[in-house]
């Protein structure tokens, strides 16, 4: 018996608790009827402690749409529940906001019962969706396209929104229905070709019994496994995302990195699309592309930028990864320039260095210390210019024979592109000898026959 069934899905996910106030979601039809008179006869068994109806007149059927809406008022009336009812231009959202009318209706209910629930203080919100609704959701986001959480299909749970019907098939709703006397509306939008879901249940699913005359129940078990994945996966990336998150605001989200390049892949492409909708507000015209590109833009050591739907973006580099609303800008080149006597010493702001020079004489020994260059004083004289990099610049780094772009040293090196205006360059008489902290010129290193070397040290300050 369909009471039973929904009590039991009722407590598998703990859809009620004694006292709850519930706002039921009625649009005139089968499904939604179903539920509202199951929890009118349930409402004790629950501990329920108030029932509402809502109904969000679309304005898509003209006199049918006022004549459901006047259906609805009547079954609450007939069962003592107050009712609350609006109205909204679906098409003209629709038209406005670039939509399918399937999604500006889904949207513009959705924020009724959001609005209507805390207005009334209901602290629940049921709704008739099915097993059928599951299983047509379930083929239509494979259809398009869709990532674990979307082939969950439709969740029992969402938040405050219940749905005490989602493992109960039509007909046995229909069946419902008749052993209740009651003919609901029939919205006849239902039956054109021109509605995916439409076609999906009229068209589809008829081929795939050709196949197997259980696909519905098979596809239903599906969802269901696959919605226990998706559980374990988004408590596992609420996990991730917490300990990721650098700095979060209304219009952005920074996440760290580096950290986010050593999780597992299925946990690193879930917490992306979750980060996303964080900030996005929904996952609407994300594509496995999207997240795809993202991933792999995550290893390199370049700056990199993508622009996602709705005018978000995703910024990363080697330290950083952000998604935001905002227009990402290219960084302000940091430059400067000094000069460094031998001996001396010269403070660089920008890198928040002091960079001391000393002549040793007698026998060299090299320091092997990354902050520390020992260079051959016939190579270097007595003077050196620090500066910022520029376009163009070549050395010879230590160990190789040919010269090699500061650039591609870079990039070599995995050093983040934020940082590489922030490393000095120690320039002797128009030559590099130094990068520093990385690597000194080929040409500047001592040897057995050096008897005079500049020590160059770095320290942060």
């Amino acid at each position: 018996m369909l009471k039973n069934k929904a009590l039991e899905t009722i407590h598998e996910y703990k859809m009620f608790n004694p006292g709850d106030a519930v706002l039921i979601g009625v649009s005139g039809g089968a499904d939604s009827t179903a539920v509202l008179h199951l929890l009118h006869a349930l409402k004790a068994e629950l501990g329920l402690s108030s029932l509402y109806v809502a109904h969000l007149n679309h304005m898509l059927r003209r006199e049918d749409a006022d004549l459901d809406q006047k259906y609805v008022e009547g079954l609450a009336k007939n069962l003592g529940i107050l009712c609350l009812s609006e109205s909204a231009d679906v098409s003209a959202y629709a038209a406005k906001n670039k939509l399918s009318l399937e999604d500006a209706g889904r949207r513009l209910r959705y924020e009724f019962y959001k609005n209507t629930a805390r207005k009334i203080d209901a602290n629940k919100i049921a709704l008739g969706h099915t097993a059928d609704d599951s299983v047509e959701t379930f083929l239509m986001r494979l259809l398009r396209g869709a990532g674990l959480k979307g082939l969950t299909g439709i969740p029992p749970v969402r938040g405050n929104i219940v749905r005490p019907l989602i493992k109960i098939w039509r007909r046995e709703i229909d069946q419902y229905i008749a052993y209740l006397k009651l003919v609901p509306r029939v919205d006849h939008t239902n039956y054109e070709s021109k509605y995916l879901r439409n076609r999906v249940r009229l068209k589809l699913i008829p081929q795939l019994k050709i196949y197997n005359l259980n696909i519905k129940e098979i596809l239903l078990q599906t969802v269901l496994l696959l919605t226990e994945d998706y559980l374990y996966m988004e408590a596992k990336t609420r996990e991730a995302l917490s300990d990721l998150t650098l700095k979060e605001k209304e219009e952005s989200l920074e996440l760290n990195a580096a950290k986010l390049r050593t999780l597992e892949p299925p946990i690193q492409g879930h917490l992306i699309r979750t980060a996303i909708e964080k900030v996005k507000g929904n996952l609407a015209e994300l594509a496995f592309s999207h997240i795809h590109e993202i991933i792999k833009n995550l290893d390199q050591s370049e700056r990199w930028e993508t622009h996602l739907p709705d005018n978000i973006y995703a910024v990363g580099n080697r330290n950083t990864f952000t998604i935001t609303k905002e227009q990402p800008r290219e960084p302000e080149k940091i430059s400067f320039y000094y000069t460094l006597n031998i001996p001396g010493e010269v403070f660089v702001p920008e890198a928040k260095l002091t960079l001391r020079a000393e002549i040793l004489e007698g026998e060299v020994e090299v320091d092997e210390s990354k902050d520390v260059a020992v260079l051959d004083f016939e190579e270097v004289g007595r003077e050196l210019i620090v500066r910022s990099r520029k376009d163009g610049d070549r050395f010879y780094p230590l160990g190789m024979k040919g010269a090699k772009k500061i650039q591609d040293f870079f990039v070599d090196q995995k050093i983040p592109a934020e940082e590489r205006d922030l490393i000095p360059i120690i320039e002797s008489a128009g030559r590099i000898v130094w990068v520093t902290g990385h690597r000194i010129d080929e040409r500047a290193k001592v040897d057995r026959g050096t008897k005079k070397a500049v020590k160059l040290t770095s320290e942060k300050k």
